[in-house]
């Protein structure tokens, strides 16, 4: 081994050729010979060369030590990332910075490859290429002799540090060897930096026919600004602009859009139309984040034929402001909340506001002894709206818990302590006041006619306290029956009072009641704290498990509930009533060709009230995935929900082009409108269409054409769809957006006009 200098120290974080100026390099040889009078070190077998993480290796090696010269013959460069440079000869100074490589290729971390009659290194900061080719194209390696799927060519490519861009002169774009785009010249920003930027383009049938072109601002490495001009032939001029920065304790983004449209394009026939949003995190401390994310729009319709925003099916907006603290063992969070409602038919619960919420959780550690824990969890919300029901609430829970294991016995017992105050304005809606309309039928409800004015409505004050204690206990017993069944029993029991929902605490938060195979032996199926799942029970269920080999395995899971006292109303139409309920399980089969799930709920008399089943089988040549949904309710079974959706993809052709054709059908059976005289098919799909595209890890290619019924919501219409999405690796992607049709306004309140509507 010959050391020119001593070793230097290693670091591994930076950039190849910026670094190790003035760093030594160290010689690896098997045989050479240093003339001490020349000062010249010849090699003539396999060395290596190292500076920094740089590694070169070559068969033959000539070192000038007085011009500080370094000649290289069938060499081989690496560096740390995994990057690889094979040239077959190169002149180089000493420090690895200037340098001449001749027939180079080259061999990227990510696959890349490229090739170049000449790399000159002129300095730190420029690099020269002389006829240059690149392509991203890993999977052609072993097809060497045919053109790759894409590649770019250049005459020059000349890249600038200090200008942060690389010049591309005489480039050409190539699929499959045939020349597509020739462009004289352009460059790429290697670092971010100010100018125009991929524009939008795209049609629907609110805005028409759009386009828009974004100009990027970089104002400095920590903020930008990017503002995009539209223009929307049905919809007319808008102006957006979208502002971040980012700072030591977190980051903040300000987004904003101003339009003058055409009054028929608005509900209310506005001239202005906009909208705007502040999102901003900061940590300024080790266990306190601050946060706002607040969003506000001009109107309802704004976003659903304007998809720049990412809210074109949004039910509504969410605004949220507060602070949170983390600790070991605590947890606070103090917020303000604000909803505004996006929803044609929701025009009485949607515009809300909660401020304050409080909450506050402690979990401690180890009681008692090392199986016992603590958790107390206490909140207040304060609910506002203008019209419907306000709401005030303070909550504690206090829950202490136990684990024990015997034998292979898992014992789990509880004991929780809820209190809750409420105080409440309450306003109900009574029968004349709501709508008879269907939300089938092609009408625009206008709030003011539709429903009676808050000064006229009737308010109820109230006040409740509501204590709920709790006693819970289960065992889980693993059976293992030799090396492929296992079966696990599983028996819980809860002790509560009866009774403790009343109609004085308006539900607010826990309409959303599920009952399934997965909180089956949850403590509470209420997505909230207005209401409570009371009242004794017992549940039981089984969880069969049979691995038939190391790519196969079956899964059944089968459990009922049974209620000693009544529980309450809001569980009768998921199925849970006193005494049995309704039956939940799955059953699940995974292969290395196929995975489907089967969940179910179902009444003793097999009664069905829902099925579900998704999954896909077949392998990639022919693949068919798709779900199915059955759901209804009890004791009227009235169907709530009955579709499918099945789609099936073959790349039975070729191993990179897929076709694929996919369905929505709906089978739940709608009423006839009483408004209009055009009646509403169910046997029809609700979206049918296909699609076909290619796709390997350099190139996406995705097209698809789709017609979609969506009668049953209000702002939207039939009509024909289609999507194009074109990915080329580390160039770019195209991709058009979202299409919805979305009735035009003014037509909904011509329909609204001219419809009978009783109140």
């Amino acid at each position: 081994m010959f050391s020119i200098h001593d070793t230097v120290r290693y670091f591994p974080h930076t950039q190849d050729w910026k670094e190790y100026q003035n760093s030594p390099f160290l010689v690896e040889l098997q045989e050479g010979v240093y003339d001490e009078h020349s000062k010249i070190l010849n090699v003539s077998g396999p060395c290596v060369l190292r500076q920094g993480h740089i590694k070169l290796e070559c068969c033959r090696l000539k070192y000038d030590q007085e011009k500080n010269k370094i000649i290289v013959e069938n060499g081989q460069l690496k560096d740390s990332a995994g990057d690889r440079i094979f040239f077959d000869k190169a002149f180089l100074n000493h420090e690895l910075i200037t340098g001449i490589f001749q027939n180079v290729r080259m061999l990227s971390y990510l696959g890349e490859r490229m090739t170049a009659r000449k790399i000159i290194k002129l300095s730190q900061e420029k690099v020269r290429g002389e006829r240059v080719s690149y392509t991203p194209c890993y999977a052609c390696k072993d097809q060497l002799s045919q053109e790759p799927l894409w590649s770019l060519h250049s005459a020059i490519i000349e890249q600038d540090q200090k200008k942060s861009q690389t010049e591309y002169t005489d480039a050409t774009l190539k699929l499959k060897g045939i020349p597509i785009i020739q462009i004289p010249y352009f460059y790429l920003p290697t670092r971010p930096r100010s100018g125009l930027v991929s524009p939008y383009v795209g049609a629907n049938v609110g805005a028409g026919f759009y386009t828009g072109l974004p100009y990027y601002y970089r104002m400095t490495a920590q903020q930008d600004l990017k503002v995009t001009p539209f223009y929307m032939t049905k919809g007319g001029g808008m102006l957006g602009a979208d502002y971040r920065r980012r700072f030591h304790q977190g980051e903040m983004r300000i987004n904003s859009a101003a339009n003058l449209a055409p009054a028929q394009q608005t509900t209310d026939h506005q001239k202005f139309r906009g909208c705007a949003s502040l999102d901003l995190d900061s940590h300024f401390s080790e266990n306190w984040k601050f946060f706002s994310h607040e969003y506000i729009v001009s109107d309802r319709t704004f976003f659903t034929t304007r998809p720049f925003f990412g809210f074109t099916s949004a039910p509504y907006l969410e605004s949220k402001t507060g602070f949170e603290g983390f600790f070991p063992k605590h947890w606070f969070s103090f917020r303000t909340l604000r909803y505004q409602d996006l929803s044609p038919e929701d025009m009485t619960e949607g515009s809300c506001a909660v401020a304050p919420e409080l909450k506050y959780s402690y979990r401690s550690k180890k009681i008692f002894d090392k199986n016992f824990t603590a958790d107390l969890e206490a909140s207040t919300v304060s609910l506002y709206r203008k019209e419907g029901t306000q709401m005030q609430r303070a909550t504690i829970d206090l829950v202490l818990e136990t684990y024990q294991v015997t034998k292979g016995v898992l014992i789990h017992g509880s004991a929780r302590l809820g209190q809750a105050v409420y105080s409440a304005q309450i306003r109900p809606l009574s029968s004349f006041e709501q709508t008879s309309y269907s939300p089938f039928e092609k009408i625009y409800i206008d709030a003011p006619k539709q429903y009676i004015s808050a000064q006229n409505s009737i308010s109820l004050k109230t006040s409740y306290y509501r204590v709920f204690p709790e006693l819970e206990a289960s065992i889980r017993y693993p059976m293992l029956m030799g090396y492929k069944w296992t079966i696990v029993p599983e028996l819980q029991a809860v002790a509560s009072p009866k009774d403790v929902n009343s109609w004085k605490i308006p539900n607010q938060d826990s309409q959303n009641v599920q009952f399934h195979d997965n909180n089956l032996l949850a403590h509470n199926r209420f997505s909230g704290l207005d209401r409570v799942d009371d009242g004794s029970r017992i549940n039981y269920a089984t969880h069969i498990c049979y691995q038939m080999n190391q790519t196969q395995k079956i899964e059944a899971y089968l459990g009922q509930r049974f209620s000693i006292t009544r529980p309450t109303l809001e569980l009768i139409p998921v199925g849970i009533r006193k005494g049995f309920s309704d039956v939940v399980g799955r059953l699940s089969w995974n292969t290395s060709g196929a995975k489907l799930l089967y969940r179910f709920r179902a009444a003793p008399k097999l009664r069905s009230q829902m099925h579900m089943v998704e999954g896909s089988i077949g392998p990639s040549e022919l693949e068919c995935s798709g779900s199915y949904i059955f759901l209804s309710t009890n004791p009227l079974y009235c169907t709530l929900a009955h579709q499918a959706i099945i789609q099936i993809k073959t790349n039975l052709f070729t191993r990179h082009w897929h076709i694929r054709a996919f369905v929505t059908q709906n089978f739940k059976k709608n009423k006839v409108s009483m408004l209009t005289s055009d009646e509403l098919h169910s046997n029809r799909p609700l979206n049918q269409g296909a699609g076909f595209g290619y796709e390997n890890e350099c190139f996406v290619f995705d097209f698809f054409l789709q017609y979609s019924r969506y009668k049953m919501a209000a702002d939207l219409r039939p009509g024909i769809s289609f999507g194009v999405t074109i990915n080329l690796k580390q160039l770019g992607k195209i991709r058009t957006s979202k299409q919805l049709f979305s009735r035009k306004p003014d037509r909904r309140q011509t329909e609204s006009k001219a419809a009978s509507i009783p109140y």
